[in-house]
C-alpha cells in the first residue's frame, strides 16, 4: 500500500540487456536475423539454439549427399537413410523443422521490423528465403509457404505455385537492388558472412539462383522455364561467373568460430568418399579427387557403396586407430575453417550449357559453356590440367570393388567419356552436362540429388539393400523425395492431408515431386 513506483521502469531494466531502441541501432536487430537465416541456408552448428553439427549431417549428409553417392558412411544406423529405413524418424524431418523454426521465423521477424516492401534489407531477405526454402520443396514438395507470416493457419501450397512465387520473388529483388548494386553500396556488412554487404555479388547470386530454378521445371513446364532462365541469364546485374563470386558461409566475424561440418562429422568416423563420386572421377583420372580427399593407406582412392546391410561392422570399414594413416576408405581433406558452400560459378556455365542445348537464347553454344564449366570447376578448386581433361576422349566411369564386402562390387553405371562431342545426339550431350556438372557441384549434394531425379543423370549406384516400407522405392528409379516430418502429422494434420493431396501420390520416398517429370 506504501509501495512507490516512481522508479518502476528504472528497477525493472536489466542495465546488461540492450533496450528496445539501442537493438535497431546499426540494424542490430534485422542483422541478427539476417545472419541467421544465412546460417540455415546449409544450417550450421549455433549452439545458443540447441542446433549442432549432427544437424548438418541429418540435413546434408544422410540426404541429398547420401543419395548421389558424394559420402559413404561406415555406420550402419548412418546408412539406415540409403536403406531408406531412418533409423530415427526425426532424421528426414530435419530439414523441414529447421527451416520453418528458423529460416523462416528470422524472415517473419525481419519481414516484422523493416515494415517495408521496398527496402533493400527486405529484398536481401528474401533472396536468403527462397536460397533455403527451394531445397526444403525439393525435398518434400508442396510446403506452406505463400501465406506464411499472414495469419496462424498457414495452407500448404503447390510445388508449381511455390516455385512461381520464387521466381516473383528473385525478380523483384534484383529489382530493388540494383541501382544499390550499380552504386557500388554496401549493406549489412557487419552481419552479412557470405558477401560482406556487397550488393552486386549478392544481385549476381539471385540471377545465378533464378536460372537454377528455371532449369528444375525444364520437363514439368518448359515455357515458363525458358522465359526465366533468358530472363536471368539477360538480367543488367549479370550471374556468378567468376571463381570469387561464388557463395558460401564464411569463417568470419560474428561467426568466425563455428567449425566445418565435414571436419566435424569426419572427425566421428562417419564419413568417407563415396562409391558412385569414386567411379566418376577415378575412371577419369581427376585430378580434383586428390583435392578433396586423401589416398588409402593402401594406395589409391576408396569409397562406399550407399544401403550397406545394418549387420556390416563399421570398424570394418572405418578403424579407429587413426584419422588417415590407417584409413582402408578415403577420408576426405578438410580443415576446421572450410567455407560451407552454397553455389559455384561453375554451376553457372553447366546450367547454361543446358539451356543453349534446349536452343534457348542464353548467349553462347552448349559446347562453350560446358567447357567453361570444367575449367572454372578446377579453378576454384586450385587443380591444373583443365585442357587436357577436356581432350580425354576415351575415359569412361570405372567398375567399383568393395575390398571388404564382395558381393557390394558393381559394374560402372555407364560408359559416357569427357571431350564434346558435336555429332553425339543430344540425350547424350545431356548426359554429359550433367555429369560433369555433378563433379563440379560436390559437395553440394542436394542440387545435385535434384539433378539426377530431374534428368536421371548421372548414372548413381543403386542402394546395396532396399527397405522402404513395402518396397515404395523402386531400387533402379532411386530415391524421389522424403516424407513429411512426424511433427506435422501430430500439430498440422488436417493442412498436411491437403499437402499430401497436392503431392498426387502417397507421402513416401516413392512419390515423384511436380518438376520430376521426365
Amino acid at each position: 500500500m506504501a509501495g512507490c513506483t516512481s522508479g518502476f521502469e528504472r528497477f525493472n531494466t536489466n542495465p546488461n540487456e540492450a533496450t528496445e531502441e539501442q537493438i535497431d541501432w546499426d540494424n542490430a536487430r534485422t542483422g541478427a536475423n539476417f545472419l541467421q537465416m544465412e546460417q540455415n541456408v546449409l544450417v550450421v552448428a549455433q549452439p545458443g539454439a540447441g542446433i549442432g553439427t549432427d544437424r548438418y549431417q541429418t540435413v546434408e549428409m544422410m540426404g541429398g549427399d547420401a543419395f548421389v553417392g558424394y559420402w559413404g558412411f561406415p555406420a550402419p544406423d548412418i546408412n539406415s537413410c540409403t536403406r531408406y529405413s531412418w533409423s530415427k524418424a526425426s532424421w528426414y524431418g530435419d530439414m523441414f523443422t529447421t527451416n520453418y523454426s528458423r529460416t523462416m521465423n528470422a524472415w517473419r521477424m525481419l519481414k516484422l521490423a523493416i515494415g517495408d516492401d521496398s527496402d533493400p534489407r527486405f529484398a536481401l531477405a528474401q533472396i536468403l528465403k527462397v536460397a533455403a526454402m527451394h531445397r526444403v520443396t525439393d525435398t518434400y514438395g508442396p510446403i506452406p509457404y505463400l501465406d506464411f507470416g499472414v495469419g496462424d493457419e498457414v495452407r500448404y501450397d503447390s510445388q508449381k505455385d511455390v516455385y512461381y512465387r520464387f521466381f516473383e520473388e528473385l525478380s523483384s529483388a534484383v529489382e530493388v537492388l540494383y541501382p544499390y548494386a550499380a552504386g557500388g553500396q554496401t549493406l549489412f556488412a557487419d552481419y552479412d558472412c557470405v558477401y560482406r554487404g556487397d550488393i552486386s555479388k549478392w544481385v549476381k547470386f539471385a540471377n545465378t539462383l533464378r536460372l537454377r530454378l528455371a532449369m528444375h521445371i525444364a520437363y514439368s513446364d518448359p515455357v515458363k522455364a525458358r522465359v526465366e532462365a533468358e530472363a536471368a541469364a539477360s538480367d543488367p546485374g549479370g550471374m556468378m561467373v567468376r571463381a570469387d563470386e561464388f557463395a558460401r558461409l564464411q569463417h568470419i566475424t560474428p561467426i568466425d568460430n563455428y567449425e566445418s561440418p565435414v571436419y566435424i562429422v569426419a572427425g566421428w568416423g562417419d564419413l568417407r568418399l563415396g562409391a558412385t563420386l569414386q567411379s566418376y572421377m577415378t575412371g577419369y583420372n581427376d585430378p580434383r579427387l586428390k583435392a578433396w580427399f586423401h589416398e588409402c593407406t593402401s594406395g589409391g582412392y576408396q569409397g562406399i557403396r550407399a544401403g550397406m546391410a545394418n549387420t556390416i561392422l563399421k570398424n570394418s570399414y572405418a578403424p579407429e586407430e587413426g584419422y588417415v594413416t590407417s584409413c582402408k576408405f578415403s577420408i576426405p581433406v578438410t580443415g576446421s575453417t572450410a567455407d560451407v558452400v552454397w553455389m559455384r560459378a561453375s554451376e553457372t556455365y553447366f546450367l547454361l550449357a543446358e539451356a543453349a542445348l534446349r536452343g534457348w537464347d542464353v548467349g553462347g553454344t552448349a559446347a562453350s559453356f560446358y567447357e567453361e564449366g570444367v575449367k572454372m570447376s578446377f579453378s576454384e578448386n586450385n587443380v591444373g590440367g583443365a585442357e587436357e581433361y577436356l581432350l580425354d576422349r576415351v575415359s569412361t566411369p570405372a567398375d567399383y570393388t568393395d575390398p571388404v564386402t564382395s558381393s557390394y562390387s558393381k559394374n560402372a553405371m555407364g560408359d559416357i567419356t569427357i571431350s564434346w562431342d558435336d555429332a553425339a545426339d543430344d540425350e547424350t550431350k545431356l548426359e554429359r552436362i550433367i555429369t560433369q556438372k555433378y563433379i563440379a557441384l560436390f559437395p553440394v549434394g542436394q542440387e545435385a540429388w535434384t539433378e539426377f531425379r530431374r534428368t536421371g543423370y548421372p548414372k548413381v549406384f543403386p542402394v546395396c539393400v532396399n527397405e522402404s516400407n513395402g518396397g515404395c522405392v523402386d531400387d533402379n528409379l532411386q530415391i524421389r523425395r522424403l516424407a513429411f516430418p512426424e511433427s506435422e502429422y501430430n500439430t498440422n494434420y488436417a493442412e498436411l492431408q491437403n499437402g499430401i493431396a497436392l503431392l498426387g501420390g502417397p507421402d513416401n520416398p516413392g512419390t515423384r515431386l511436380w518438376w520430376d517429370a521426365r
